[in-house]
């Protein structure tokens, strides 16, 4: 295989597992985004006991969190470059 070959081959496969990356980091920070949602309006509409839905609120807050670092590893992972070769 010739050197320039390789390196697109490396190129295409990076650019692969990068799309991929980024597709399951948006999956699951929609995922966490729709149930933080959910958890939240079920704790502001008091259903349960006020020491539940004060837990519930915590809870949301922490998927919020969780969200928000995804939304910056998906930027980390867009901006991400295939790491020059040893030489």
């Amino acid at each position: 295989m010739r050197p320039e070959s390789k390196i697109s081959s490396e190129r295409d496969f990076f650019e692969i597992d990068r799309s991929v990356l980024i597709g399951q980091v948006k999956s699951l920070r929609l995922t966490i985004r729709g149930a933080l949602t959910e958890i939240a309006m079920v704790a502001d509409e008091n259903v349960f006991d006020k020491r539940l839905s004060a837990k519930l609120k915590r809870k949301a807050r922490a998927l919020n969190r969780m969200a928000q670092r995804l939304d910056a590893l998906s930027k980390v992972l867009a901006r991400a470059k295939l790491p020059k070769p040893k030489q």
